[in-house]
């Protein structure tokens, strides 16, 4: 009797560590689910921050502009539309107009 005893206390130490171990491996793949839902979840929490961030960025941007033409009088807009015009031409390597060419100023 007292020989199973020894025998049955030799087995639960020597099982207790596995136990143990196997409580320890579920807590941690349970942290680990956790940490990844939580990284995702920041994720797309600072994706969303950033979006807001680059959108107020553009209206401010946007603004300062629409501010900048309103304090140009109206024959500086004119001359601006016109500039843009040209330039918008010959990006599309476009050629100036005939008569432009004809009595343009030649060096």
């Amino acid at each position: 009797m007292k020989n199973h005893f020894r025998k049955l206390i030799v087995l639960l130490i020597c099982l207790l560590p596995v136990a143990i171990s196997a409580q320890v491996a579920k807590e941690s793949k349970g942290e680990s689910d956790k940490g990844a839902v939580s990284a995702k979840v920041q994720r797309q929490a600072a994706k969303q921050k950033w979006k807001q961030q680059r959108l107020e960025e553009r209206a401010q941007k946007k603004a300062i502009k629409e501010h900048d033409k309103r304090l140009q009088t109206k024959k500086t807009r004119k001359q601006m539309r016109e500039e843009r015009k040209k330039s918008d031409k010959l990006r599309a390597n476009k050629r100036e107009s005939f008569f432009v060419r004809l009595f343009k100023y030649k060096h």
